[in-house]
């Protein structure tokens, strides 16, 4: 627990002064395949990039996903794989990107820059 609030408390740290969190807390285990599954399916998440750009990130029980930003939308299929959510777009193609559970969030690493979003239940 005391590692969890270290990580969280170097996370905001970073955040404040413009650094991106690019690091999983060390202590946030490599879900399974099923685990990330039952976390995501039939749920929406919002989060806020460095950026300050919010999007919704929908996971439904069909396989199919959507991601929602004002400047763009992407949508296809999702499965989950031990440590990470896998999409296949029809515009963007496959991409996995890896993911940890924290509590009732989900963190997830941006292949685009490394940096970790943290997905709130909307």
């Amino acid at each position: 627990m005391k590692n969890l609030i270290v990580s969280a408390l170097i996370a905001a740290s970073a955040s404040a002064f413009g650094q991106t969190p690019t690091a999983f807390p060390s202590d946030a285990p490599i879900p399974k395949a099923a685990e990330i599954h039952d976390f995501v399916k039939d749920k929406t998440f919002t989060s806020t990039r460095s950026d300050g750009v919010t999007g919704k990130f929908n996971y439904r029980s069909d396989g199919k996903f959507d991601v929602i930003y004002t400047s763009f939308k992407e949508f296809g299929a999702w499965k989950a794989d031990d440590g990470n959510i896998c999409v296949d777009d029809p515009i963007n193609g496959k991409a996995c990107n890896q993911v940890r559970i924290t509590g009732n969030e989900l963190l997830y690493r941006r292949n685009k820059n490394g940096e970790i979003l943290t997905l709130k239940p909307s």
